[in-house]
């Protein structure tokens, strides 16, 4: 199984610019969390795919589906010089009818407008991650 997306442009940079306007792999995603029986169906939310992140990173603006949930863990994030504690969940993703279950730290406030799809059990549920820079298309394979 393949799912293949083009990137999407980041419209928030300095210089507007043809060569300042940067690319960034994007998948949209349904979060499901199962322990309390909801869905962002049909809404997805946007994660920017972060092979440096150790962790996925939820958007605190999806904190609403989180009210009754109980997190099972807490973890301390770096944003720029500062240092924050977030709790974690589990949750899954449905991506393209691909569904994933991954841990994710829910964040308070973060600065830029997606969510991170990180390597612990999100980058790493897939056997193969490729960036096509030319085509500017990436894909997530599952063999």
């Amino acid at each position: 199984m393949t799912i293949e997306f083009p990137y999407k442009i980041q419209s928030r940079t300095l210089n507007k610019e043809r060569h300042s306007r940067y690319h960034y792999p994007i998948v949209p995603a349904i979060i499901e969390i199962p322990e309390i029986n909801v869905s962002s169906a049909p809404f997805t939310e946007n994660f920017l795919i972060d092979s440096g992140a150790s962790i996925s990173i939820l958007h605190q603006r999806n904190k609403r589906f989180f009210e009754s949930a109980t997190p099972f863990d807490t973890t301390n994030i770096v944003f720029g010089n500062s240092e924050v504690k977030l709790d974690v969940y589990k949750i899954r993703l449905k991506i393209e009818g691909t569904e994933i279950g991954i841990s994710v730290a829910l964040a308070k406030n973060m600065k830029i407008n997606y969510s991170l799809l990180g390597y612990f059990q999100g980058i790493e549920a897939f056997d193969i991650f490729v960036m096509n820079n030319k085509k500017r298309v990436f894909k997530l394979v599952k063999t």
